[in-house]
């Protein structure tokens, strides 16, 4: 893909997000979601307005932002669809790995095409039997012809690869042969949908719009295919690393649906009619509206804690984005039914926003690793 970027500053960019928000997205979104796809041209927008190319450095032609620069655009863009969010995310999840942990060369090589919307990157690290546990990884690498200069030769199988029929590269956790410990590699997309890696898309009951990948690899050939950082054994500690960018991405997702269901209850609660008055006059109604509005405010000031932190490179800053994920996208959930709760049965029809949050809400409680397993990982450090 190639497009001219517009690279702005983080306030510039917000409103421009907001403004394609709400004249392009809200507009055609219901229509969207019930084909599962994402216009071509929409996603062009998205690469045009810079939001993939966000993270790159200025040094190799981007615009150098922060994590928390990107929380508002990131939570608009999901007010809209939280599948255009997911899209930009594996982006930048590379761009991190390739900023904190690549090797010069492998940052002259990928960070200016990303830089330049050229390229766009997946990242991969779930498998059927794993799930979120990284210690259960099976995909395979053996060195092609016994050196590092001929590539790698893989075997084995990915799931949920966001983007990752489309993609030009792909980030991806496996074992190395010899080694004790998985490693990341970049594997450029060259020999996708071939013989010997096959590539199928996922159904899915919510998040549509946002491919989600399957891959099959039986004794691949890849002769592009590198070592992150030329270093092996280190694929967990460079993943998890780059996964704080990516949870705050979620919980920004999570806290686009909470406004989302706040703006739906406020909505059924001004419009609809009961005796002489409205629901929101009642208090069960306002007690509802209420508790939305606390929750919200505590989610958003945590996720700007945790983005803030991320960008610090902060030593608790995998703590507060995973703590951040946790609780945006478990009151991202409990949101949606309290303004369901309101709505009744209306929030069940074919086409309503809130029957569609309903579906979309439970995705940010997996994205970028399960809840379950989040908080065993909090819990550990502390016991």
């Amino acid at each position: 893909m190639s497009t001219t970027l517009l690279h702005p500053d983080a306030t510039h960019l917000h409103h421009a997000v907001r403004a394609f928000v709400e004249h392009t997205v809200l507009p055609h979104v219901a229509a969207w979601d019930a084909e599962d796809a994402l216009p071509a041209s929409a996603h062009e927008r998205l690469v045009a307005l810079g939001l993939t190319a966000a993270l790159v450095p200025r040094e190799f032609g981007g615009p150098g932002l922060g994590v928390a620069d990107l929380v508002p655009a990131w939570r608009t863009l999901s007010q809209g669809w939280i599948s255009l969010t997911g899209a930009v995310n594996p982006t930048g999840l590379a761009t991190a790995l390739l900023t904190r942990h690549g090797t010069p060369e492998q940052q002259r090589r990928w960070l200016p095409p990303i830089a330049r919307g050229e390229v766009l990157a997946s990242f991969s690290i779930t498998e059927p039997q794993a799930g979120s546990d990284l210690h259960r990884i099976e995909t395979t690498a053996r060195r092609a012809g016994g050196g590092a200069d001929q590539g790698l030769v893989l075997d084995g199988d990915k799931r949920w690869v966001a983007g990752g029929v489309s993609s030009d590269v792909i980030f991806m956790m496996v074992n190395v042969e010899g080694d004790d410990k998985p490693s990341c590699v970049i594997l450029p997309a060259t020999g996708r949908e071939s013989a010997t890696w096959q590539v199928a898309e996922i159904d899915k009951l919510g998040y549509r719009g946002v491919e989600s990948a399957t891959y099959a690899f039986t004794d691949h050939h890849a002769p592009d295919a590198e070592l992150l950082g030329d270093e092996s054994g280190a694929g967990a500690r460079q993943m998890l690393d780059a996964l704080d960018v990516g949870r705050v991405n979620v919980a920004c997702r999570a806290l686009g649906i909470i406004d989302r269901a706040l703006a739906c209850a406020v909505d059924e609660s001004t419009g609809r009619e009961i005796g002489d008055g409205v629901l929101g006059d009642h208090t069960h109604a306002q007690l509802r509206v209420g508790e939305l509005v606390a929750r919200r405010a505590a989610v958003s000031a945590l996720v700007t804690q945790a983005a803030q932190a991320v960008d610090a490179r902060a030593e608790d800053a995998r703590e507060l984005s995973t703590a951040a994920k946790v609780v945006a996208s478990d009151t991202a959930v409990w949101a949606v039914d309290r303004a369901a709760r309101l709505a009744a049965s209306r929030s069940f029809a074919a086409g309503d926003e809130l029957a569609r949050l309903r579906r979309d809400a439970p995705q940010t409680q997996i994205g970028e690793g399960a809840n379950d397993a989040l908080l065993m990982a909090l819990a550990k450090g502390w016991l």
